[in-house]
């Protein structure tokens, strides 16, 4: 980069600060510059350098498992180009982050953006097998690297205040399914097996001597599933994100590391039974219980009991679930947030009325005045056909903290 195209930069990302479109952020804006300054010099630094010189974080970062600097970055492309939409419609060049590498370049205006799509990744957060008649659900990183114009900025409410106040990154962790392969005498898979009690290589081992089965019976093939109302509640929840300007990872829990929570904003997205980690941390001030069968949730002081009828419905009629959203502070000064149901109706309907901006204020409504950020809600939803129609509260209360 000669001294002119070095004038250039200089001159482009002064008007893009100046302009606000990097936001309210200092990660944002604190990332802009090192490219900046790195790319004035010649250099185009490596992820692991951004993630401890810009993000803070330490020896042990490891990219392959966190995408943070990815997403950041991503953003930031996505801010750039927003720019040169807008108030930069006009300059006669333009700043540009290249795929896949970590510096800027500057370059004459074109009718289309230099160089600025997300790169195509493979699926990297989870596959998923369902057990009766779909062997892979597509859920792949590229939901969070699509290359879409970013959503309109959200007011966050009560439900999402302590979430949206800081820059601290938000990992999205969806609950999954453990299921394992049955085998035919020729070793072929003759059936896909979700057993409760079996969650890891190690459980089935030991599910296997158990029982008594050779272990040639069985095997690992390196799956999960995740529940049908993952991907709308999870759109919506993201949208949530999105909309509040965070910079969002998702994860499966099978892989979440609870290490995690020390550093990052944790948003549970799924069934309770599939809570695993997070499930004796979520309910230790709770003033619900969840039965054995994970279909019923109990009042402790009260007894009173919310059981869905959500597994077998009756034909032709409305029947119950349970859609439940709690929030409290982390460890680190960070937030938890659960979206969770009893089945797929409570989780797409409380995913809903805690994203939905026609919901939100309702919603925001029954949180406890003296919540002070930590609170419980329970829903009960009505349902119709495997569709959730409508909702009442019925349980709201402060947590203690």
């Amino acid at each position: 980069m000669d001294a002119a195209e070095k004038d250039l930069v200089r001159e482009q990302a002064a008007l893009i600060v100046a302009s606000g479109v990097l936001g309210r952020s200092r990660s944002y804006r604190s990332l802009f510059d090192y490219l900046v300054d790195n790319s004035l010099n010649g250099r185009a630094p490596k992820e692991i350098e951004i993630a401890a010189e810009v993000f803070s974080r330490d020896k042990k970062f490891d990219p392959a498992q966190d995408s943070m600097v990815r997403v950041y970055a991503h953003n930031l492309r996505q801010k750039i180009r927003q720019f040169y939409e807008t108030e930069g419609s006009a300059e006669a060049c333009q700043l540009y982050l290249p795929r896949g590498e970590y510096r800027l370049g500057i370059a004459e205006r074109v009718d289309e953006p230099i160089d600025v799509a997300p790169p195509r990744r493979p699926p990297a957060v989870v596959v998923a097998a369902a057990l009766a008649a779909t062997l892979i659900l597509g859920f792949v990183l590229g939901l969070l690297l699509r290359d879409e114009p970013p959503p309109a900025l959200r007011t966050p409410t009560a439900l999402w205040q302590a979430i949206a106040d800081d820059d601290l990154p938000v990992q999205v962790v969806v609950g999954d399914y453990y299921i394992f392969a049955q085998m035919d005498d020729s070793g072929d898979v003759l059936r896909l097996v979700r057993e409760f009690a079996v969650n890891s290589n190690a459980d089935l081992e030991s599910f296997a001597a158990r029982t008594g089965v050779p272990a040639s019976s069985y095997q690992d093939l390196d799956l999960t599933y995740l529940a049908q109302s993952t991907a709308p509640a999870l759109g919506d929840v993201l949208s949530m994100l999105y909309g509040l300007g965070k910079t969002v990872d998702v994860i499966a829990m099978s892989q979440f590391d609870p290490a995690a929570v020390r550093s990052n904003h944790i948003v549970y997205v799924g069934y309770f039974s599939a809570m695993d980690k997070l499930f004796d941390f979520v309910f230790a001030e709770s003033e619900l219980a969840i039965g054995a069968t994970y279909d019923e949730l109990f009042h402790i002081e009260t007894g009173e009991v919310f059981e869905s009828s959500a597994g077998l419905p009756a034909d032709y009629r409305n029947y119950r679930d349970y859609g439940y959203f709690s929030t409290f502070p982390g460890p680190g000064g960070n937030q938890l947030a659960v979206v969770a149901g009893t089945r797929d109706e409570g989780v797409m309907h409380i995913a809903q009325v805690t994203s939905d901006p026609a919901f939100l204020a309702a919603t925001a409504a029954a949180v406890p005045e003296d919540s002070a950020g930590a609170f419980e809600l329970l829903y009960e939803v009505t349902s119709f056909d495997r569709t959730h129609i409508d909702s009442v509260l019925v349980h709201a209360a402060s947590l203690e903290n």
